[in-house]
Order: structure tokens, then C-alpha cells, then sequence
């Protein structure tokens, strides 16, 4: 109780303080943050992307376990839909505070542009918010009717426990069924939005969707298997030391999938890049060279880590594993944006001058003394604006699964 009472007054004061600075940002305008119009994308999307991945991992992994019965995973099924509900909560919280006005987002409702994939992206991340919310929902159901609490649940006073459980186990397949295509779908439409960006050749690559996937089912996998961890403690490790050796090769395994795609697009980007392309590789390597190594190397060394006897088999281990592989993911994330925005694609070949490709300057949208106009790059790095309003969804998240894990039984049985 104490725990959780310190984990909700965390998250509490997560929430308030990025609150404060949404107003503030909401007041003054997007301006506050270090966003201008040569690099538009910054650290909410970059968060948001990231939580996005995280919920998709979270029900696959739920999902999974109904439509092909792996029971070494079942007791953890319902810390998995609550982790993917949490998270799918606060990516969508995070995509409002980078619309900037965002007392127009009802726009996108009633005037929906369905050539463009940000709406299909809110139709996607709706839906998932519903399918999450089920998901959890019908699980927590026998238990419900047995303990006499819950909400939404009074039809079933009028049913036995038998049945209920019955209801329980028919639509947790059902749920599942709808549940895992639409999970893939919520992180290949979030590619596709990178993806289908022509002008940008860091983002414009089929490897995008597939290798998006592959991430969110080891970032997921990570996350339900740290709270699953926490929930158990030490104590009961042992029992379900089977499981967590599962899902830590789940990790592991998704990880190779993902520096296969990743080794795939550098070498197509080295080997046949335009110039454009090979000024993208100059990026990463050179002036992002420690973000780039981050997202290389932590998740390479947790790849590593959990297929090793010690690194799948000690709670500490895989904890400190899963922590590395959420810094490597979200500089991941991150390192979608720095080599996209800097890499302008407003280019013209100068032959006399023996100029290949000179890059337009770009308009920054802001007129101050001592501050250029125009720009080719720039150098962005989020204000304290930025990191205060980006503690939304973690907040969110915390809130939610630790009031989740407090009031009903996510901790699996014996």
C-alpha cells in the first residue's frame, strides 16, 4: 500500500507539472518549445511513437497468448491489455499538446481527410483505445462476479459464475482475434506516416512498417515483463520463472528481426543512396553519432543479455535489460526526426560552380534580433517546455497500471 501510494502521488505530480506547461504553451504558443518550420517534428512525437509501439507490443503479446494458447504466458495476460490500454492512453494524450491549437482537433472529425494517414491514425489509436479497454475488461469480469465490485458489470448479477466465466474466456478469444491484426495496424499506419513522406529520404523506405512492428513487439514485450515483475516481486519469481524467460527471448527474438531490417536499410542507403541519402548517413555517423550509438547498443546488448543463461534467469537482470532496451528505443525514436529535418530536400545543382546539391534555406517562422531568418538546419533541442509536457503519457502510464494493480487482481495466481 505504501508503494503504491508513493508510485500515485509520482505519477500525480507527473501529470500536474506537464499540465502547468501545456498551459503555459497553450497561453505563449507553440513558440515556448524549440520547434520552427525547418524541424516541425520534435519530442512529442518522437514520445508519442514511442508509446505507440509500447501499447502495440503490449496487446500482441496479450493476443497471442488466447489465438495460439501459449500457456507459459497466460497468467500474465491481463497485466499485458492493461499495459497496452495505459500506454495507448497516453500516446494519445501526447499527440495534443504538438497540434498547438488544439481547440481545433473536432476539424479532424468532422471535415477527415481520408487520403491523408493522420486520420486513419486517429481512426486506429480510437480503436485501439476501445479494443485495450475490452481487452481488460472481459478478463476482470469472473472476478468481479465473484468479489461483487467492478463497474459495467450488472448484467451479470444475473447470471452464475460458471457462466460468467464462460462469457470470460469466449470474448478474451474474440477480443484477441480483432485485437492482434489492429495492433500490427496501429504501428504500420504510424509508419506509413513517416513512411509516405517522399521528401524525406531518412523516413521513406518499405523497411519503415515491418521494422516498426518488430520494435513494438520487444518494447512491449519489455514493458509487461517489468510490471509483471514488479507485481510478483521477488518472492513468487521463481514460480513464474518460466514465463519471464519466455518473454525475454520474445524481446531478444524481435530484436533480430529488428538490426536485420536495420542493416538492410543502411546498406541500401550506403550502397545506392542519392546524395541526399548519403547526407542522411553523414548525419547519424558524425553530428548524431552518440544518439545513434545509444540506439544501437543498448538494444544490441539487450538482445545479447537475454540470450544468455544469467540475463533471462535473474530479476534484477532482466529489469536492467528492459530499462537499457526502453533508452535505446526511445532515442529510436528520437533519431527519426534529427537526420530527417536536417537533411533539407529543397536542393539545386549548381554545375558551373560544381555544386551537386546546394540546399535551399528555409524560412524559420520567427523574427528576432540576433536569430536568422532563413536556415539550411537547425539545430533543435527540446526546451523545458518540451521535457515538462512529455511527462503526460509516463505519468498516465503510471497512473493507470498502478491504480489498476492496486484496485483488481492483475497479480497472477497460483
Amino acid at each position: 500500500m505504501k508503494k503504491s501510494n508513493l508510485l500515485l502521488g509520482l505519477a500525480g505530480v507527473l501529470i500536474l507539472i506537464s499540465l502547468i506547461a501545456w498551459g503555459y504553451q497553450i497561453n505563449k504558443g507553440l513558440i515556448v518549445t524549440n520547434m520552427r518550420n525547418p524541424f516541425s517534428w520534435g519530442l512529442y512525437i518522437a514520445t508519442f511513437a514511442f508509446f505507440v509501439g509500447v501499447a502495440a507490443g503490449g496487446l500482441i503479446i496479450s493476443s497471442s497468448v488466447y489465438l495460439f494458447n501459449i500457456e507459459k504466458l497466460k497468467p500474465f495476460t491481463r497485466i499485458a491489455s492493461l499495459s497496452a490500454f495505459a500506454s495507448i492512453l497516453g500516446a494519445g494524450a501526447m499527440i495534443f499538446p504538438d497540434m498547438g491549437r488544439v481547440d481545433r482537433v473536432w476539424n479532424i472529425f468532422v471535415y477527415p481527410n481520408f487520403k491523408s494517414p493522420l486520420v486513419w491514425d486517429v481512426v486506429v489509436i480510437s480503436a485501439y483505445l476501445l479494443i485495450t479497454f475490452l481487452s481488460v475488461y472481459v478478463q476482470l469480469l469472473p472476478d468481479w462476479k465473484k468479489e461483487g465490485r467492478g463497474f459495467l458489470n450488472g448484467w451479470t448479477k444475473s447470471h452464475p459464475q460458471e457462466y460468467v466465466e464462460a462469457f470470460s474466456k469466449k470474448w478474451s478469444k474474440r477480443v484477441a482475434l480483432v485485437g492482434l491484426p489492429v495492433a500490427i495496424l496501429i504501428h504500420t499506419v504510424t509508419a506509413l506516416i513517416f513512411a509516405t513522406q517522399e521528401s524525406r529520404g531518412w523516413w521513406n523506405t518499405a523497411v519503415l512498417p515491418p521494422d516498426f512492428v518488430s520494435v513494438a513487439i520487444a518494447s512491449g514485450t519489455a514493458l509487461v515483463l517489468v510490471i509483471a515483475l514488479l507485481a510478483v516481486g521477488k518472492d513468487q519469481f521463481e514460480q513464474y520463472k518460466e514465463a519471464f524467460q519466455r518473454m525475454a527471448l520474445i524481446v531478444a527474438g524481435s530484436l533480430v528481426v529488428h538490426f536485420f531490417f536495420v542493416a538492410v536499410d543502411l546498406l541500401i542507403h550506403g550502397w545506392w543512396g542519392s546524395p541526399e541519402g548519403k547526407e542522411v548517413l553523414s548525419l547519424i555517423f558524425s553530428h548524431y553519432g552518440f544518439l545513434y550509438g545509444t540506439e544501437l547498443l543498448l538494444p544490441a546488448f539487450t538482445m545479447v543479455f537475454f540470450l544468455t543463461k544469467k540475463g533471462k534467469n535473474s530479476f534484477n537482470a532482466l529489469i536492467i535489460g528492459s530499462l537499457l532496451l526502453f533508452i535505446g528505443v526511445f532515442a529510436h525514436r528520437l533519431m527519426l526526426m534529427y537526420p530527417a529535418f536536417n537533411s533539407i530536400p529543397l536542393t539545386l545543382a549548381i554545375p558551373g560552380a560544381g555544386i551537386e546539391s546546394w540546399a535551399y534555406p528555409v524560412a524559420i517562422g520567427q523574427l528576432q534580433e540576433g536569430v536568422p531568418v532563413f536556415v539550411s538546419s537547425w539545430a533543435y533541442m527540446p526546451s523545458l517546455v518540451e521535457y515538462a509536457v512529455a511527462l503526460l503519457p509516463f505519468g498516465l502510464l503510471l497512473f493507470v497500471v498502478t491504480l489498476a494493480l492496486r484496485m483488481y487482481n492483475f497479480v497472477p495466481q497460483k
